[in-house]
């Protein structure tokens, strides 16, 4: 049984929603596991200094959100945490079957299955070179495929030595890496205020400190860094650029060249993760390429070609190329030789380049879709996108839109997955259209958004205790 005690010193209305809106924003930031058990109720309400009756209606409150369950016997207990594999493995539907989950920042599907089949038959002709793919790589990656590598991050309009680069399986995995290389538990890393709920996973594994940034429509503001390097001994920025995940946002080439001076002045490493660059080919240059010296550039064929083959990259300045394949053996050995070979094949006669032009004609038309209906609200979703950002109109809470979309089939994600600390929440949600099956479930979920949008949400069960 976990010690949990809701945090509510930010949150107002009634304190069972409170509560549930707490258990909420923890199990999305990944503090809990699937299976761990809650608390019980009067254990809970003696800590809190609240009733049972409170606390019953608090977990009442979850369980029809989907967050807990109960059993005789067993107690109250988490269903589903954010970032379980049990939950990947099937983002399109709950156990019923009819959940539309745009929860997750998938791609939109692509013909790239036949081209793999013709993929895997060239290699398997090949049984001298399957074999060798089958047998111990170096931990960095094979020349050929780190030049594949370097190919692929051409293409966002910077140049690596192929020396620079180490394979990885992944952006994950490639952010994993260059933290690993670059820091020490107890060390600080600045982000966004609102960032990709990996870089919290990857902090507490870690042991790192987060300090989100305040951020504008480009993103990161330049000052706020600033502020927070004079601060205090700040070891890294990782940050998003381009199609900044949850917002949408993008640097220009002007904020990306100020954020790049800041780091600079104050010797803080640049973490950069550019997997939507590609998707975005308007986007200026690489924040990297304004500070190659302290940069570690991080892309993948996840968002762009085929997320199952993971297949990613890092490349860092050149003295750390021995600590960043140092990382990599120590977490896995070597990346997956067999799919890099796939990937770099793609990269290098251009069928990676097609299925990335027939990803980007998908988001396109799936975003124009979304856009038609949610486009009237308070949006952002830049060009490229795999999703738009929504800012919750009153009287909506964006936890409580949550929980009504998906008792109506349709899951998507608060703001509080998202913020480093939980005064950085928003009123806001974020909506992934490249993760709904097809066309069809895509219009069925965004005109249940934009009906709940239109109407009022439910009223509290109860006076507040």
């Amino acid at each position: 049984m976990t010690t949990w005690t809701p945090d509510l010193a930010s949150r107002s209305g009634p304190r069972y929603l409170a509560i549930a809106d707490a258990l909420a924003s923890d199990v999305a930031s990944g503090r809990f596991h699937s299976g761990d058990r809650l608390p019980t109720h009067r254990d809970l309400a003696w800590r809190m200094g609240v009733t049972v009756g409170t606390v019953s209606r608090a977990y009442a409150e979850a369980e029809r959100r989907g967050l807990i369950g109960g059993e005789v016997g067993r107690g109250t207990y988490i269903r589903a945490a954010s970032g379980d594999a049990s939950e990947l493995l099937s983002p399109n539907t709950d156990e019923l079957g009819n959940l539309i989950d745009l929860t997750f920042n998938f791609p939109p599907p692509a013909a790239e299955g036949g081209v793999l089949s013709e993929t895997l038959a060239e290699i398997a002709a090949d049984e001298g070179q399957l074999q060798s793919l089958l047998a111990y790589q170096p931990c960095a990656g094979r020349r050929s495929h780190r030049a594949a590598g370097a190919k692929w991050i051409a293409l966002s309009g910077m140049e690596v030595d192929p020396d620079r680069i180490v394979v990885t399986g992944g952006a994950q995995h490639g952010m994993l890496t260059a933290l690993a290389a670059l820091t020490r538990p107890g060390d600080r890393v600045a982000t966004e205020a609102l960032s990709y709920p990996g870089i919290k996973l990857a902090a507490r594994l870690l042991g790192l400190r987060l300090d989100g940034l305040a951020m504008d429509d480009e993103g990161i503001v330049p000052e706020a860094f600033d502020a927070l390097c004079r601060s205090g001994d700040i070891k890294a920025l990782y940050c998003v650029p381009t199609l900044q995940n949850p917002t949408t946002a993008t640097m220009t080439a002007q904020r990306r060249a100020a954020v790049a001076e800041v780091a600079r002045r104050h010797g803080v490493a640049i973490v950069e993760d550019d997997i939507m660059r590609l998707l975005a080919p308007e986007a200026p240059p690489p924040l990297s390429s304004y500070a190659p010296e302290l940069s570690y550039y991080i892309t993948s064929l996840s968002k762009t070609v085929a997320p199952g083959l993971r297949v990613g990259f890092v490349a860092g300045p050149p003295e750390a190329a021995d600590k960043l394949a140092a990382a990599v053996r120590t977490a896995c050995w070597m990346a997956a030789p067999l799919t890099i070979e796939v990937g770099a094949r793609w990269i290098n006669d251009g069928r990676a380049e097609r299925i990335l032009a027939a990803r980007r004609r998908e988001a396109a038309a799936r975003r124009t879709r979304t856009l038609a209906v949610l486009g009237g609200y308070d949006v952002k979703c830049g060009e490229g996108s795999l999703h738009l950002w929504l800012n919750v109109p009153d009287p909506w809470h964006a936890s409580t839109l949550a929980a009504e979309a998906r008792a109506r089939g349709v899951a998507i994600t608060p703001a509080d997955a998202f913020a480093i600390k939980r005064r950085d929440a928003t009123h806001s949600i974020r909506v992934c259209f490249g993760a709904a099956a097809d066309m069809a479930a895509l219009d069925r979920a965004v005109n249940v958004i934009a009906e709940l949008l239109e109407s009022e949400p439910p009223e509290s069960l109860g006076a507040v205790v």
